[in-house]
């Protein structure tokens, strides 16, 4: 593994409620805690954010489809440009982002750095967040980044038929903008994305994963046939790819068994062996050039800092390729 940066991205103007934003420095005290020096052996960058907009009772979040999206499109600008950076110096972005939002820019980033190479992505999530501001019920945009990179607008509305959301046309311009970062439309095949551990989407979502061909494998795939035999089938699937970025949402997580500590928990998620096995072996393939670890949310812990103890074991374990 190339010398690795850790990326921290601490906006949470994405995410349902609040608390995410001390997500990274969850995993940081919990790797202190194991007696780590991981984060004082490696350069950190932590990116600007507009947290403060969230405790302002006169700020306006904008259109109700996609709420606060003009800031982090900025978010997701400036994520961009720092994990092309990074790619750029020889340099492996370890991304600690507190809601997924920001995997938007931080996809186009790589994208941005290898434009002539394809990109496959692994998407270890208990959501499909292929949503768009016409499809979603919520507006709120870590259930997005998908959208934005596969860029899926037209056929997700197509589905939806009558019942998609009608959109001011700032909103139109800035989503529009979101997908067009990096330069390059979509920045992934749907082919080339497989989704893990997905088991709470809306049924337009289901047929749509058919009819683009997406791989999704589940909790009950994985537990059917083991790690090994999903993990070399991944590895077959995306053989043409270039390059992997890989995306670990901990509410992927079984949340009865790890925690609660998640914007988004749900239950009958991975056990945090399985995740940790998957995680390590995909890690593995010297084609994963970016890493994001997302949604720990200290707030919500039911358990102390048990989801951020969890990540830490996660991200410990993918250390091993280095």
């Amino acid at each position: 593994m190339n010398p690795i940066k850790i990326v921290e991205i601490c906006s949470e103007l994405g995410a349902a409620q609040l608390g995410a934003s001390m997500g990274p420095d969850a995993i940081r005290m919990a790797a202190h805690k194991a007696g780590s020096h991981f984060f004082s052996e490696h350069p950190i960058i932590r990116l600007p954010e507009r947290n403060a907009l969230l405790a302002d009772k006169n700020h306006n979040p904008g259109c109700r489809y996609a709420k606060r999206l003009r800031y982090i499109l900025e978010t997701c600008q400036i994520a961009c440009n720092t994990v092309t950076d990074t790619l750029e110096r020889g340099e492996f972005p370890l991304v600690l982002s507190a809601d997924h939002s920001s995997a938007a820019g931080v996809i186009a980033g790589v994208k941005q750095a290898y434009p002539n190479e394809r990109l496959g992505i692994i998407w270890i999530d208990a959501h499909s967040d292929m949503h768009s501001p016409y499809t979603t019920h919520s507006g709120n945009m870590h259930g997005m980044p998908l959208g934005a990179v596969l860029a899926l607008d037209q056929e997700a509305r197509t589905l939806l038929g009558a019942s998609s959301n009608e959109l001011p046309l700032a909103a139109q311009k800035q989503w529009t903008h979101l997908k067009e970062l990096g330069g390059i439309v979509p920045k992934v095949l749907s082919e080339d994305l497989i989704l893990i551990g997905v088991r709470f989407f809306k049924p337009e979502h289901s047929i749509l994963i058919d009819k683009l061909g997406i791989k999704l494998y589940s909790v009950e795939d994985i537990r059917e046939k083991g790690t090994e035999f999903y993990t070399s089938l991944i590895e077959q699937h995306l053989q043409w790819c270039d390059k992997i970025y890989l995306s670990f949402d901990v509410d992927s997580l079984d949340c009865e068994t790890v925690s609660q500590g998640t914007g988004t928990p749900e239950a009958n998620g991975l056990y945090l062996n399985e995740a940790i096995v998957l995680i390590q072996t995909i890690m593995a393939n010297p084609k994963v050039c970016c890493l994001e670890i997302s949604e720990v949310n200290p707030v919500l812990d039911d358990k102390g800092n048990a989801m951020g103890e969890a990540a830490w074991q996660v991200l410990e374990a993918a250390l091993v390729r280095s």
